[in-house]
C-alpha cells in the first residue's frame, strides 16, 4: 500500500506502516511520515499540522539521539510519483508549489538492532543497559525544568492520568482481568497515590519532572556497534512528554519485563538510581510500573469496544491487553517471596542464585546468615553446637526479617523443611504485603550424596553438611501437605534451572 496512493521514486527496499506513521527504508536511510490522521490523542489531518510535527520530531529526538536524526524534507509529487526533496534543518512556513508533504530523514537502523530482537537472541548486556541509561539521563538532565513542565508533577495535575486510567479499566472485569485483581490495582494506583501525595511533591520539589520521552519502549530502542539509539519520542503532546525521570525508566523496566527480561529491567533500575543519583522510594517505582502496565493494558483493550474491528484482531488485543494486566497485577502483589527448599545437598543454592539472577532480586542464604551470626567467614567450617535449635531459629528469624525488608522481591535458600517455618515465612509476607511462593527442590539419593562427595572437597564450600547425614535428613524432613495451604513448585534438580525460571515466571506472570 503505497502513501497517498501514489509511489515513491526513490523505490524503497521496504515500507512500514503504523496507525499514525509510514516509514521507507532505503539503502542507509530511513524515511518518516506522518499519516494524514486524526485521533482523540494526535491530530495529523492537515499539512500545516504534519509539518509542525515533522519538526517536532526532529527537534525532540535530537536531544536522544542526534546522530540518528539528519533532518527533514520535503515531499513532491512529480509525473504521478512521489519525490522526497534534499536534506534540509527546517522547513517553509508556507510549502513551495508541488509540495504535498514531510519527512524526517534518518539513519537507517539494522533489523537486528533493535532491542527486542536482541534481547531474544541474548545479545543485550548489563553494560550496554548502563550505557543506555547514561544517555537517557544526561539527555534528560540537559536544560533546567520550567516551573510549566515542573508543574505537571503535582499530585492535582496527576490525579486524571492515575485515578482515571484505573477506573476506566474497570469495564474491562472479567473481559481482561478479574475483579479481585482490578480490587488489587485500585487500592494501589487509586489508594496509594491518593495517601502519598507528599512522595510527588518530594520528586517536584528535588527536580525529578522532566521534559523527557514519553514512550520509552524497547521497540523504540536500539544498539548500533554497541551504542544506545533513542528514537520515537513523543511529539504530539508535550503532555506525555512532561513526567518524572524515574518514571522514563520504569516505563523502559515494564517493557522488558513484559518481553520476561526482568534481569535486564533490575539492571534499568540499578543504573538509573546510580547514574541520576535518584535514591527514590521503591514504593513509587512499584507505583509508577503498575501505573505503566496498566496504561498499556487499556489502550489495547480499548480495541474491543470497537466495533469495525475485525473479531481476529479482538482475540489478540484481549490477550495482549490480560497479559498488560497480568504485569499490573505482579506489581500490586510485591514483594514476592520466592523460598527455595529442600534437604541438604539437593541444589538448592545453584537453583536460588539462577532466580535471584533472573529476576534481579537478593539471595538471602541459611548457610551464609549462620556462619554470619557465628563471627566466621563462609567458608570456615562450625562445630556442631552451632547447629543447635536456638542458632537455627536465630538464622531463620534472619530470614523472616529479610521478607519484611524486601522490595520487588527477595529469595530464600534454606531447607525449611518443617511446617512450623513455613507458616511464619508466610505470615512474614502476608505483614510486608507479599505472598510466598515454595519451590521444592530435591533429587535422588544418589545423585544427592554424589553431589555432597564432591562439595567436601571444594575449600570455598558454604555449607558443613556431609553425606553420612543424607538418610537423618530425610528422615527429619517434613513434606509440603495439602492442608499448609502452600503454593508449591516441585522441581527435579537433575533438570538445568532454566526450565524451573520459566515456570515461576508464569506462575508470578
Amino acid at each position: 500500500m503505497h502513501f497517498s496512493g501514489l509511489p515513491f521514486a526513490l523505490n524503497p527496499e521496504r515500507e512500514i506502516q503504523t496507525h499514525a506513521n509510514f516509514v521507507l527504508l532505503k539503502d542507509d536511510r530511513a524515511y518518516k511520515l506522518k499519516k494524514p490522521v486524526k485521533f482523540p490523542f494526535l491530530d495529523y489531518s492537515t499539512l500545516a499540522l504534519r509539518r509542525q510535527m515533522i519538526l517536532n520530531e526532529l527537534r525532540f529526538n535530537r536531544v536522544f539521539s542526534p546522530e540518528t536524526y539528519l533532518g527533514v524534507a520535503e515531499i513532491t509529487q512529480h509525473d504521478n510519483a512521489l519525490e522526497i526533496g534534499p536534506l534540509l534543518e527546517d522547513l517553509p512556513e508556507s510549502p513551495h508549489s508541488g509540495v504535498v508533504d514531510y519527512c524526517v530523514v534518518m539513519k537507517r537502523i539494522p533489523d537486528d538492532a533493535w532491542l527486542p530482537v536482541q534481547l531474544k537472541a541474548g545479545k543485550v548486556s548489563e553494560a550496554q543497559i548502563i550505557a543506555l541509561m547514561e544517555r537517557l539521563v544526561r539527555a534528560l538532565q540537559a536544560s533546567p525544568a520550567s516551573d510549566e513542565v515542573r508543574a505537571n508533577g503535582l499530585p492535582e495535575n496527576l490525579r486524571h492520568n492515575t485515578v482515571a486510567n484505573i477506573a476506566e479499566c474497570e469495564q474491562f472485569v472479567p473481559e481482561c482481568l478479574t475483579r479481585e485483581r482490578w480490587e488489587r490495582l485500585d487500592a494501589l494506583l487509586r489508594g496509594w497515590f491518593e495517601a502519598n501525595h507528599s512522595v510527588f511533591e518530594s520528586r517536584v520539589a528535588g527536580d525529578r519532572i522532566r521534559e523527557g520521552h514519553g514512550d520509552l519502549k524497547p521497540g523504540n530502542i536500539a544498539f548500533v556497534d554497541e551504542r544506545p539509539v533513542i528514537t520515537d519520542c513523543i511529539e504530539f503532546n508535550p503532555l506525555f512528554r512532561r513526567l518524572d525521570t524515574l518514571a522514563e525508566a520504569a516505563f523502559l523496566a515494564t517493557g522488558l519485563e513484559s518481553l520476561g527480561a526482568f534481569d535486564m529491567a533490575a539492571h534499568v533500575f540499578s543504573a538509573y538510581r546510580e547514574i541520576a543519583r535518584d535514591d527514590f522510594p521503591d514504593a513509587l517505582r512499584r507505583y509508577y510500573q503498575a501505573h505503566l502496565a496498566c496504561v498499556m493494558a487499556k489502550v489495547t483493550a480499548l480495541q474491543l469496544l470497537e466495533p469495525e474491528v475485525p473479531a481476529e484482531q479482538k482475540d489478540r488485543a484481549r490477550q495482549t491487553a490480560s497479559d498488560y494486566f497480568r504485569l499490573a497485577d505482579f506489581y500490586a502483589r510485591e514483594p514476592h517471596v520466592i523460598v527455595v527448599m529442600g534437604i541438604m545437598g539437593c541444589g538448592k543454592s545453584t537453583v536460588a542464585s539462577a532466580i535471584g539472577e533472573a529476576f534481579g532480586w537478593p539471595v538471602v542464604n541459611s548457610d551464609v546468615e549462620r556462619k554470619r551470626l557465628a563471627g566466621v567467614a563462609p567458608s570456615d567450617r562450625l562445630p556442631q553446637d552451632a547447629y543447635s535449635h536456638e542458632m537455627s531459629v536465630r538464622v531463620y528469624d534472619v530470614l523472616y526479617a529479610a521478607i519484611g525488608e524486601a522490595e520487588g522481591g527477595i529469595v530464600l535458600d534454606a531447607q525449611f523443611g518443617l511446617s512450623e517455618g513455613r507458616a511464619q515465612a508466610v505470615e512474614a509476607a502476608r505483614e510486608a504485603g507479599g505472598h510466598v511462593v515454595f519451590i521444592h527442590c530435591d533429587a535422588p539419593d544418589e545423585v544427592v550424596r554424589e553431589r555432597m562427595n564432591r562439595r567436601e572437597l571444594d575449600p570455598s564450600r558454604v555449607s558443613d553438611a556431609t553425606s553420612d547425614l543424607l538418610a537423618e535428613a530425610r528422615a527429619k524432613f517434613e513434606k509440603p501437605a495439602v492442608k499448609e495451604k502452600l503454593q508449591v513448585i516441585p522441581f527435579d534438580t537433575r533438570v538445568d534451572a532454566i526450565e524451573l525460571v520459566r515456570a515461576l515466571k508464569a506462575a508470578l506472570v
